[in-house]
């Protein structure tokens, strides 16, 4: 099954909606996506054809199992992604949140784990403390982004 990325983008909404919250509403969906109730409705019935949540006629939107162990790979992506962008590549939080969105969807299973791997080898090793990783956070930290966001 491939579902579209902004598709993917509701189902790790609603995935991460359920961990704070007992019900999830399609009103809430559309809050935490900043859209109108009938733009979360159609993403979220959307999702209900691919079989990942179920949602009776204007009801509280339940996540199937796939659509949880699915909704928590695209939320671990994001995360690790997040992390890369932020605290090796130095780059702003707002700016590593929104990019780490973007890429999420094209990164395989095995490159988020042996990207969690380096990742967790640099917060464990000297390296992260070497004359090279000093030198990149010298250079990165002087770096200007573009006004056009490139």
């Amino acid at each position: 099954m491939k579902i579209t990325p902004k598709i993917e983008d509701y189902l790790e909404t609603i995935f991460l909606l359920s961990r704070e919250m007992d019900t999830v509403g399609v009103t809430d969906v559309a809050k935490a996506r900043e859209v109108s109730v009938p733009t979360a409705r159609t993403a979220v019935n959307k999702l209900q054809e691919y079989g990942l949540v179920h949602q009776k006629h204007y009801g509280k939107i339940i996540l199937h199992d796939e659509g949880r162990v699915k909704g928590e790979q695209i939320y671990r992506i994001h995360k690790t992604l997040r992390r890369f962008l932020r605290d090796i590549l130095l780059v702003d939080e707002q700016t590593a949140e929104k990019e780490a969105c973007q890429m999420e969807h094209g990164l395989s299973l095995e490159t988020l784990e042996r990207l969690n791997i380096f990742l967790d080898a640099l917060e464990t090793c000297e390296i992260r403390e070497t004359k090279c990783t000093a030198a990149f956070n010298r250079l990165a930290g002087n770096l200007k982004r573009s006004d056009s966001g490139s």
